[in-house]
Formats: C-alpha cells, structure tokens, sequence
C-alpha cells in the first residue's frame, strides 16, 4: 500500500510538469526592441551614461549567439536591478553576475561536481564488474547490463562537461553542444530503465526497443542543431523522456522486490521533485543561483544514489546468475 502511494505521488508530480513556453517577459521590453547590437556596443565604446553611474556592475559585455541577446541581457537585466525591479528573461534567459568572465559561475561549478561524480560512478561500476565479481569462463561479465551503463556513464560524463563549458560561455556552438548531448543522455537513459524494468535480454529485442528511440533522439538532435533550436519544443521533449523514465523506475521499483529499491525511489522522488526546478523557474538569487543551479545541486547526491544502485544491482543479478548456474 506504501508503494502505491508513493507511485500515486510520482504521478502527481508528473501531472503538474506541464510547460507553458511563451516568449520571455524580457523580450517586450521597450528599450531593448528599440536597441540592436552595433548601437549598444557603440554606446557601450563611446562611455555611455549608464555605464557611468554604475548600472553595469559586475556584468560583462559580449555580443550574444543572436548578435543582440547577451548584450540586452546584461544591460536591460543591470537596469533593472538597479531600479529595483524583479529581473526578467531575455530569450529564455536570466541575467547573472560573471566572475572573471565565466557567465554563471555557479552552475559551471555544480556542472563540474556532476562530472566529477559521473567519472567517480563509472569508474567503480568499471573496476566492480571487471575486478572484483567474478566472470565468465570466457572472461566476460556476469551482469548483462554492463554495456549499456558503460555507454551510459560515457554520454552522462559527456553531458555535464558540456554543461560547464555552456554555462561558461554560452555562444552558439557551447549551446548545441550542451543541448544535444543532454537529449542525447536522456534518450539512452530511458533505452536503459526499459531494458532494465523489463529484464530484456535478447539482443535482437533489444534492438527493436532501442531503434525507434534512437531514431527519434537523433532526428531531434539533427533538428535543433541544422533547422531550428526551438527551446520549447526541446523542453517538451526532455521532459517527456526524463517523466517517461521515472514513471518507469518508480513501478518497478514498486512491484520488484530488489534489495537496493530503496535508493531506486529516493533517486526517483528526488528527481521528480528536482524537475519542478526546471518548469517553475525563479530569478537568479544575488545574480548567482536560480533555479537551474539549484537543479545542477541536486542532482550531485542523486548521481551518488544512482551509481550505488547500479553497483548493487550488478551484484545482485551476478549473485543470482551464479546461483542458477550451479
């Protein structure tokens, strides 16, 4: 009954991941419909007065990927502040404060966190599965998921060196590079939790699975970086992907009588609730952290979690195939 419930929360969880994607608030503002890049940074080159009383602060110039954003960013989101105003998105995105030049410090910092912890997990999976278990007479695994969380550990470590790179400095190449790569992660994770829910095994059935979503991850990759980079239909489908593998977790984790299904539902809830950072968004605190950061914060514990599920489950399947064996 306790584990009804707590898919029944999951549920509801996913049920208010609803994104409402409209232009940004920031977007409409009249000085910065009536500015476009050359005027602002010769403004910016000439001494503006705005400069002089203080309103660019702790913000650096640099012309955006668009020719016009970051710039609009920095001095539409100082003005702002300066008048004491709640700061508001410019193209989908918020204002920071830079540190020797790096755009959102702190997210850089969190991404490197979540890398370091990604290349922790893989390693010790590695070493587990290859050094401390014990093998096939023909010196291959016993667990017959290793592979694909070698893949997995590979696209994760990936994902987050991008994502510091982006958050560092966000020009159009940073920005495909930390998009596609994060769509990327997130399809195979979900190729991961339906073989794993589903214990599939034949080769053949496992390629039928993962195809159409291969397919899929990939023209949707091929249509953000060559045709549009569209951030709410990107939005959409991560968190379609991202719910998908969740739901599929948390009923697993509800029927299965694994040792370890208690760090399957904290990883589960937490990234549930951890998802609501990225639909309810909130202005960065002291032009640091907002919501995106504190995302990037919780996801370090549950990587920990996640990997420790992982090794456990390796285990607990080369326990039980040995077992059978004999």
């Amino acid at each position: 009954m306790a584990q009804c419930r707590l898919i029944l929360l999951f549920a509801s969880l996913s049920c208010l991941a609803v994104a409402i994607v409209d232009a940004s608030a920031g977007d409409s503002d009249p000085i910065y419909k009536g500015k476009n890049a050359s005027n602002i940074v010769n403004s910016l080159l000439m001494g503006s007065p705005l400069m002089v009383h203080g309103i660019y602060k702790n913000h650096s110039i640099s012309v955006g990927n668009n020719g016009t954003a970051a710039v609009t960013v920095d001095i539409n989101g100082g003005r702002k502040e300066k008048l004491g105003d709640t700061p508001v998105k410019y193209h989908g995105k918020w204002p920071f404060k830079r540190v020797y030049g790096i755009q959102e410090p702190v997210s850089v910092a969190l991404s490197a966190l979540n890398l370091a912890m990604q290349f922790h997990g893989w390693v010790s999976f590695f070493i587990l599965v290859n050094y401390k278990l014990p093998l096939r007479p023909n010196k291959k695994t016993y667990y017959e998921y290793t592979g694909l969380f070698h893949i997995y550990g590979l696209l994760a470590m990936n994902c987050w060196l991008w994502s510091a790179v982006f958050h560092s400095r966000d020009v159009d190449l940073t920005e495909k590079l930390d998009y596609s790569s994060a769509v990327a992660l997130l399809g195979f994770s979900l190729i991961v939790a339906i073989m794993r829910a589903f214990n599939v095994r034949d080769e053949a059935t496992r390629v039928m699975v993962a195809a159409p979503l291969i397919a899929f991850v990939t023209t949707h990759i091929l249509y953000l970086n060559f045709y549009q980079l569209d951030y709410g239909l990107n939005m959409k489908v991560c968190l379609g992907m991202g719910l998908a593998q969740l739901l599929i977790w948390a009923i697993w984790a509800g029927i299965t009588r694994h040792p370890s299904r208690w760090r399957l539902w904290i990883v589960v809830i937490g990234g549930g609730i951890a998802t609501l950072l990225e639909i309810y968004d909130f202005p960065p605190y002291s032009g640091f952290v907002d919501a995106h950061a504190l995302w990037h914060a919780t996801t370090i514990p549950l990587t920990y979690l996640w990997w420790s599920f992982i090794r456990d489950d390796a285990e607990f399947r080369t326990t039980t195939l040995i077992k059978k064996a004999k």
